[in-house]
């Protein structure tokens, strides 16, 4: 190794590719974050960059697509929940299906049964049925049922509805998190990660423009704005579902936008690292390495303590608004500022914690902010001053997914492993949206501090801890 080569090992503490016996044993002390199982294989940095160029133009528009309607269909609840509010503060879909209580918060949460129960099967079969088809077959029948919500007539109907709602579009997120590990290495994951995910925060800004402007809709067809809300914003997954099936990459080895040399390129260069995109055989041993491996249970509980705030505050921040004064079409409109906040975090902690090839410090930073400003809104009552805490702790929490999430993959080695583990994360994690929809309660409301009580104790109690646990974890391990 030569001298500038030990220089950078010393300062990209958080990436290893070792070379050599020699640089292994060194660089496993410290570079933790991400692990790089070098292989010795030629392939020019040119080379290199185009057929990334080319997997960003092939790949990622289409998770960005598919990601931004699958949380526009599941958050859109919050908006239709807002439309023609009374002077009471209840909005007409409350009022026309007759709910009550906190009845609606069981709406919400009864969402992530079905996903948390079906998605690690879901990542077990993405490979051997191929993602087109799969992920395809996801979409088409969660759009349908985004829109059978409209149809609705009572609590019973819309909870049931929910719930299968959750069943269909389980799989997607972990899915897309493991088909990006088929097509790019551990140091450019983050970042296209973000990319996707950012369409997350992106949805939850349009779904409150989307939503003022289906209002205008009230009445036409016979139907209330709230209904149409949850027909138009359905449709366009169906659509987007059968050119899915279509139109997505499987596999490099398959890819029809690289040429022969490029394939072959594209398939060494993740295989230098333990990757293989191409094996679709179920591991017993990798399956049970990943269930039994404490590292993947501390990540489960962080990213839990995680998701609690960032789906309490995706579902009920129109609610949260109209507690700042702000009335009903004002209370969606203003949804959006906090969204656009997060969907530039997320691509920015994304770019950075690629370049500086970190994880865990882009973790603690965003955990720290989410806490501060969840504290702040439990005890400040100033309208102005809070409405600035919702785009603060808004922007932190989604900034910080993508590097809690590229720290699970990067640290997963052989397919069924890395299907396992993250699937595990995202579905435990996910129990966090049944949780984070009983956070911000009728009874709470103006203020919510409980609500702001809650999330902010979870972030200061868990993930906190846990992050410097699981760095320590990694270093002994490795």
């Amino acid at each position: 190794m030569t001298t500038t080569e030990q220089a950078n090992a010393t300062e990209n503490v958080d990436l290893a590719e070792p070379a050599s016996d020699d640089k292994k044993r060194v660089d496993s002390v410290v570079d933790v974050d991400i692990v790089d199982e070098k292989a010795a294989f030629m392939i020019s940095e040119a080379d290199e960059k185009a057929i990334v160029r080319k997997m960003d133009i092939n790949i990622i528009p289409w998770l960005t697509v598919m990601y931004f309607l699958s949380f526009l269909d599941r958050v859109n609840i919050g908006n239709a929940r807002v439309l023609k509010s009374n002077s009471a503060g209840v909005g007409e879909m409350e009022v026309t299906l007759g709910l009550t209580g906190d009845q609606y918060n069981w709406c919400v949460s009864v969402f992530f049964i079905g996903y948390v129960i079906f998605e690690v099967p879901s990542n077990l079969l993405l490979k051997k049925l191929r993602p087109s088809r799969w992920l395809a077959r996801i979409m088409v029948t969660w759009g349908i049922l985004a829109s059978c919500l409209g149809a609705v007539n009572n609590f019973e109907s819309l909870l049931a509805v929910r719930l299968l709602l959750g069943i269909a579009e389980a799989g997607l997120f972990p899915g897309a998190l493991f088909y990006l590990s088929f097509w790019y290495r551990k140091h450019e994951y983050a970042r296209r990660m973000s990319w996707f995910y950012s369409a997350a925060s992106g949805a939850g800004a349009f779904a409150a423009l989307l939503a003022t402007g289906i209002s205008y809709m009230d009445g036409a067809g016979g139907l209330p704005g709230w209904r149409w809300v949850f027909i138009l914003e359905g449709l366009p997954t169906i659509v987007i579902g059968f050119l899915v099936w279509f139109f997505l990459p499987d596999f490099p080895s398959t890819a029809k936008f690289l040429s022969e040399s490029q394939r072959k390129m594209a398939i060494e260069r993740l295989k230098a690292e333990g990757t293989d995109a191409d094996e679709v055989e179920f591991s017993k041993e990798q399956f049970i390495g990943a269930v039994t491996d404490i590292k993947v249970w501390l990540w489960m509980f962080n990213y839990l303590s995680m998701v609690v705030p960032v789906y309490s505050i995706s579902f009920f921040l129109p609610t949260i608004n109209r507690g700042l004064g702000f009335v009903a079409i004002q209370a969606q409109a203003m949804s959006a500022p906090p969204f656009i906040a997060a969907c530039i975090a997320s691509l920015v902690v994304g770019y950075t914690s690629d370049k500086f090839r970190d994880r865990s410090l882009h973790l603690t930073g965003g955990l720290i902010m989410a806490s501060i400003s969840f504290w702040c809104l439990a005890f400040v009552r100033n309208n102005a001053a809070n409405y600035f805490l919702t785009i603060m702790a808004t922007m932190s929490l989604y900034g910080s997914i993508p590097a809690i999430l590229s720290w699970v993959s990067n640290n997963s080695q052989g397919s069924t492993y890395g299907a396992t583990a993250m699937a595990m994360v995202v579905a435990f994690g996910n129990i966090g949206g049944i949780v984070g929809g009983q956070v911000y309660r009728v009874a709470d409301a103006p203020s919510y501090q409980m609500g702001h009580t809650i999330n902010a104790s979870l972030l200061t109690a868990l993930p906190l801890p846990m992050t410097v646990v699981l760095l320590f974890a990694l270093i002994i391990s490795h």
